[in-house]
């Protein structure tokens, strides 16, 4: 597609230096070849304006500034304007406006050349007429001309086909089958959807992407690639860039969820064992408490030593290791200890 960007051009016929106008500004001594750069770069500057030499739409170019754009010195440039009118290749008005006489001549279709000109003539005569600014930007601007349309047609042409191409090698290089009839047609379609929103390069990388995908997935049918492009169009995921933008978001709140349920699990792991603990530690009162009562002995850890199945354990090492039916076991064996 365009780029958007507006580019000045002129054509030039392959004998514009053996016209009698520059043989005659080239043969003057010392300043020809000076005076035909001078009317080369005047007119290219002259071209955002339809062949006007306008600085902005107010300010036509004076000799200074001439000079400081074309490079070349004031006396120079005025020596050129004064040769250039008497050669009949410009005309200046009294508001100091300069008009590229033959610029007309080098852009656009030949079929519409004489019409410009035409139009062109008339323009300088009204405002000559009128001795003050008419309109200050023309009908038709040199952008807008036929042969800037006509090479953009031609690269867009172009991009498009390129485009298409690569989408189908990559179906066609991926075991998708071959294609055309309707595939090609959507493939078609795809594009310029996506083109539509952003540009044929961008499009493409988006369904490169969609293909890859489905092929690292497994699945090589087209309708697996147009449900991926179609859940990307509608969330207007128009390029590649904005697609890994937001895969890469939902990568990284996938894993800050699964870090956060990890650490939700070891806190509730931390919880219950704190609860089972403190559990344990009551039973574990409780069975030293009933021991002391029943012999009158002071409290300690270690106790039933003469019991076979309790011999030398620690009741607190009974209670942490063992479960809930732990308490019960140990309270009988006290409660049957003579």
């Amino acid at each position: 597609m365009a780029d958007n960007k507006k580019y000045y051009y002129i054509r030039l016929k392959e004998n514009f230096f053996d016209s009698d106008e520059i043989k005659l500004l080239e043969s003057i001594p010392n300043d020809g070849y000076k005076f035909s750069n001078i009317l080369l770069k005047m007119y290219l500057k002259s071209l955002k304006y339809d062949g006007r030499l306008m600085f902005n739409e107010r300010i036509p170019f004076n000799a200074e500034m001439l000079a400081t754009v074309t490079g070349h010195s004031l006396g120079d440039v005025t020596r050129a304007i004064d040769m250039f009118k008497k050669f009949g290749l410009i005309e200046v008005l009294e508001t100091g406006e300069i008009y590229m006489l033959d610029i007309q001549s080098f852009i656009g279709k030949t079929s519409t050349e004489a019409d410009r000109k035409r139009r062109y003539r008339s323009e300088i005569d009204e405002k000559k007429s009128l001795g003050t600014n008419v309109r200050q930007n023309s009908d038709k601007s040199t952008p807008e001309t036929e042969i800037e349309k006509e090479l953009e047609i031609e690269l867009e042409t172009d991009t498009k086909q390129k485009s298409y191409s690569h989408i189908v090698a990559m179906f066609e290089n991926n075991g998708f089958g071959s294609v055309g009839g309707i595939l090609s047609q959507n493939i078609s379609d795809e594009l310029k959807d996506f083109a539509d929103e952003s540009n044929y390069s961008e499009a493409t990388k988006v369904i490169s992407k969609a293909i890859e995908i489905a092929v690292n997935q497994g699945n090589n049918r087209p309708a697996y690639v147009w449900g991926i492009t179609k859940n990307w169009y509608q969330r207007k995921l128009f390029t590649l860039a904005s697609i890994e933008a937001v895969e890469n978001k939902r990568k990284k709140d996938t894993v800050t969820s699964e870090a956060k349920k990890q650490s939700d699990a070891e806190k509730q792991q931390a919880v219950k064992e704190k609860e089972l603990l403190a559990h344990r530690q009551e039973q574990y009162e409780k069975v030293l408490s009933i021991y002391s009562e029943k012999f009158g002995f002071v409290r300690t850890p270690v106790f039933l030593q003469d019991t076979p199945d309790l011999k030398n354990n620690d009741v607190w090492e009974l209670l942490v290791a063992g479960d809930d039916g732990t308490y019960e076991r140990l309270k009988q064996v006290v409660d049957s200890h003579e």
